[in-house]
């Protein structure tokens, strides 16, 4: 314990741990020899049982207690981190650094709802308001549970039509490798004064990625409305849709690799499949970015007149930056870009049309404006018939939208 408290004291963090995890062999219920290894743990989920087998040993100790807060918020656990900071606050009730840690993890484990509103405008004319209303709960495990309901009124001239959609959300993290967004509900198709549809909606995602640089998987199951358009939402269009990446590591770059397999459905023919290639060579910038070379590849099974485009091929060649900014003074941001060249075979076609410029841009900016009330802001812009927004609607197209929110959290 003595050649272990001196390397620690003189910041050799390897030799530190080495000779803790000797006296723990030693003596397991060595409680100090445990809270060391907990501190000098680079993995959370590690050092938070480290920190647990700490307060089974000194069940009195306050620090201990907050110790075990701080890990539960670094891992997004925060009803379990309120928990925690309570027995610490009991245990320490005139410890300032408790009390605002117990503060801290009250506010994030309280309640929140967040009124929606949002723009979208693209190349073709159609118009689209959206306004709603999202709330969500932390629960046990890294878990939230919420709900969100809005409602769309998508316009191209004197034509409009509306999109209502509700919906139930569980969302989290139930450690440091596992990520899970399910969302079920149901939206309503309608056409002002005439008639209405309604049909189920979701959208499935789990994502696994090591902290090591281990390959990360994600698969994904949706089925969204298509409305781009009053002219799709009145021929009923839907697409559902399955997806699988995968991204490997090789050395300091990566690699991804994913597909998707779409079928779009109309009520005015028969549905029609969309398959997706994708690839990108990634180099990682620490944690806060990455710069990526990408190719993408998909196409259509034959043309449509529900009122979007599809072509037989739509090739894409790209250099894209993605970037996170701030977290600091309550401001956070990120960006994802992108430029490319990209090229079209329509149906029954068999040569390729000439490559042309494909640009893509999405932003997303955060700003609290006290501690329990957080302004969202995205936006997301494309100039290409490739893009995620669902279907496009012309070979030369061009997409817009703004979406804006504020976040109160209803704190104790």
């Amino acid at each position: 314990m003595r050649r272990a408290d001196a390397a620690f004291d003189a910041g050799d963090r390897t030799l530190a741990e080495r000779l803790y995890r000797q006296v723990v062999e030693l003596d397991p219920d060595q409680s100090r020899a445990v809270y060391r290894l907990g501190q000098l743990s680079r993995n959370d989920e590690e050092a938070l049982r480290l920190f647990l087998r700490y307060t089974e040993i000194e069940p009195k100790d306050a620090w201990g207690w907050a110790a075990v807060g701080d890990k539960y918020l670094r891992l997004e656990k925060s009803v379990d981190a309120k928990d925690a900071y309570e027995r610490a606050a009991g245990l320490a009730p005139n410890a300032e650094d408790i009390h605002e840690g117990l503060t801290r993890a009250r506010l994030r484990a309280s309640p929140g709802i967040e009124p929606l509103f949002g723009y979208e405008g693209d190349s073709d004319g159609n118009r689209t308001w959206r306004a709603g209303l999202g709330a969500d709960a932390a629960i046990r495990g890294g878990f939230h549970l919420g709900g969100r309901v809005s409602h769309a009124n998508i316009s191209h001239g004197l034509i409009s039509a509306q999109l209502d959609e509700a919906s139930i959300r569980l969302e989290g993290r139930p450690n440091r490798e596992v990520r899970t967004d399910l969302s079920l509900g149901l939206g309503r198709l309608a056409v002002p004064n005439t008639s209405s549809w309604i049909t189920p909606v979701a959208d499935l995602r789990l994502r696994w990625r090591s902290p090591e640089g281990a390959p990360a998987v994600e698969v994904r199951a949706r089925r969204l409305a298509l409305g781009t358009t009053p002219f799709l939402l009145v021929n009923q269009a839907m697409r559902n849709e399955a997806q699988l990446s995968l991204e490997l590591p090789l050395g300091i770059p990566r690699i991804r690799v994913g597909g998707r397999w779409g079928r779009i459905e109309t009520a005015v023919e028969k549905a029609n499949t969309r398959l997706e290639f994708d690839a990108a060579a990634v180099l990682p910038m620490g944690w806060q970015g990455e710069f990526s070379v990408q190719y993408h590849r998909l196409g259509f099974s034959r043309l449509s007149k529900a009122g979007y485009f599809a072509p037989r091929l739509v090739e894409t060649l790209e250099g894209g930056a993605y970037w996170d900014f701030g977290g600091e003074n309550g401001v956070t941001a990120s960006i994802d870009l992108g430029a490319g060249i990209q090229r079209l075979v329509l149906q029954k076609v068999k040569l390729a049309g000439s490559w042309k410029p494909a640009l893509r841009a999405w932003g997303y900016l955060a700003a609290d404006l006290s501690p329990a009330v957080q302004w969202r802001n995205e936006a997301e812009a494309y100039s290409a018939p490739f893009a995620p927004v669902g279907v496009v609607t012309s070979p030369n197209w061009r997409w817009f939208s703004i979406r804006s929110g504020i976040l109160f959290r209803l704190s104790p």
